[in-house]
């Protein structure tokens, strides 16, 4: 059974890539070269967005510590 924690970064996760790789993200992917990467901090994650063929893929790296 997943965590409140692992759930929660799952759906950050996941609506970070939906909204990268619509129409909003588009000046974002334009903007990286295939297999490069940028850090993305929310007040609560840490997540790598890296561009591979043409799209955003979203890693989830940690929760973020107080």
């Amino acid at each position: 059974m997943k965590s409140k924690t692992e759930s929660t970064a799952e759906r950050v996760k996941s609506r970070f890539e939906r909204y990268l790789n619509g129409p909003m993200g588009k000046s974002v992917l334009e903007n990286l070269e295939e297999g490069e990467h940028f850090i993305l901090q929310t007040s609560e994650h840490i997540m790598r967005v890296t561009k591979k063929k043409g799209c955003a893929v979203v890693a989830y790296l940690k929760p973020v510590l107080e």
